[in-house]
């Protein structure tokens, strides 16, 4: 056989060849369906959500939120994103800042219903709470004011905590209820925001008054302990100032 013969026949085998596996090769490149799916389900690729839809995804439905989170906070504030030497609560009322006064009724009606009993409670759970550098102010109130003594902001540190802790023993119920005074005082001090907490009506003009003391809008959360008709001055007194106002009476609990 001469060499001419042995070349063409080996291009006829080869080509051949080729075209017997070729067919095979597609077929083993192409992957096999998954049971219960098609190729046209394959193709499709899944939906991108906006990013404004992403971001309200993740954030959740509110009634799958930890309680409490977002409870008190009509401004839909994330407290997650608030450390807590900025924020502090009183009653239920959350509040962003460094320096807190609160304005506490200590006037005779305050007997009942242990009221008095419940906000010193409550004071010195949120008073503990706070943590250096932020600041805080105690006045009580009746017919005048009663600061607790130096009149200055006291740096939330454990020696003044325990000072506030044994004045407070000496806080008594009694007297009428007018919180102008106190008021006065707390405002001038500048705080970022005033507590205001009573269980009773006010004397006509005291919203105006307070409104007039506090030209800077500084927020002012008031807490009423009764439930009565003088909570319409303290939502009112709330509403002026950008606060906030809650109802607390006594129920079945502390």
């Amino acid at each position: 056989m001469s060499r001419r013969f042995k070349w063409a026949t080996m291009l006829v085998l080869g080509a051949a060849f080729s075209l017997w596996s070729a067919p095979v090769t597609a077929q083993k490149a192409q992957p096999k369906p998954r049971p219960g799916t098609s190729s046209k389900t394959r193709d499709v690729e899944p939906p991108i959500l906006p990013a404004e839809t992403a971001g309200r995804s993740k954030s959740g439905s509110e009634f799958l939120r930890p309680p409490g989170e977002s409870r008190y906070d009509p401004d839909g504030i994330d407290w997650r994103d608030v450390p807590p030497w900025k924020q502090t609560s009183f009653f239920g009322i959350r509040a962003k800042g460094q320096f807190f006064i609160y304005v506490v009724d200590c006037s005779g009606s305050m007997i009942d219903e242990d009221r008095l009993v419940r906000a010193k409670r409550e004071l010195r759970r949120s008073v503990l709470a706070l943590q250096h550098p932020q600041r805080f102010q105690v006045i009580f109130y009746n017919d005048r004011a009663w600061p607790m003594p130096g009149d200055l902001p006291r740096s939330a540190d454990l020696g003044a905590k325990s000072q506030m802790f044994h004045w407070l023993r000496l806080i008594e119920p009694d007297g009428e209820t007018d919180p102008r005074g106190a008021m006065g005082l707390a405002l001038s001090l500048r705080p970022d925001a005033v507590f205001l907490l009573s269980d009773g009506e006010f004397p006509d003009g005291t919203v105006e008054a307070i409104a007039r003391k506090n030209p800077k809008k500084i927020p002012i959360h008031c807490v009423d302990l009764s439930g009565g008709t003088g909570g319409d001055h303290l939502q009112r007194i709330a509403r002026d100032s950008g606060g906030q106002y809650r109802s607390r009476p006594q129920t079945d609990g502390p």
